[in-house]
């Protein structure tokens, strides 16, 4: 068995460093972005485009997203066409900094779809995502955590802060 197939949505400034290092780790990646050149870039690299933030989350078990505000957090995840409405997604991983409240009602619409969330913010800009060397907090179901830890892992050094949707959030902050 080879490398879990992931799929990334938002794939500019920081995203696009952290997709690059999973690929580079051998990771099979699936990625949407509303920017076109960010997506061209990375399949020029070996991923795979999908149409939308659903098309990645009915691609692929684990989905990991990067995204600059909340309320884009909010809509892509769970909104109409969002990752949540895909229909293979396992995991959805959050490498977002979007406060604890956020987190909190997007790990409520991954609860009621049967999806594990893990609240995953980073530290390290952008120069740590293209090295590796994030601060990578991390909250989740405690049974989740073993599964994700080694993709987190291409990212920098990991730390497991408890299993309340949030807690990441606030570690980070």
């Amino acid at each position: 068995m080879g490398q879990a197939e992931l799929g990334f949505v938002g794939v500019g400034r920081m995203g696009g460093p952290m997709a690059l290092r999973l690929l580079d780790a051998g990771f099979p990646l699936t990625v949407y972005d509303t920017n076109a050149d960010a997506v061209t870039a990375l399949v020029n690299r070996g991923a795979k485009s999908a149409a939308s933030a659903e098309a990645v989350g009915s691609a692929v078990d684990i989905v990991l997203m990067s995204l600059p505000t909340p309320p884009i957090v909010h809509a892509v995840s769970v909104g109409e066409g969002g990752i949540l409405r895909g229909s293979r997604l396992k995991t959805l991983i959050d490498l977002s900094t979007t406060g604890p409240s956020v987190a909190s009602v997007v790990a409520r619409a991954a609860k009621e779809r049967n999806v594990a969330w893990v609240d995953s913010p980073v530290s390290g800009g952008v120069a740590g995502a293209s090295k590796g060397t994030l601060a990578v907090m991390v909250s989740c179901e405690r049974a989740t955590f073993p599964v994700v830890e080694p993709v987190l892992k291409t990212f920098g050094k990991t730390f497991y802060v408890g299993e309340k949707p949030g807690l990441a959030q606030i570690a980070k902050l």
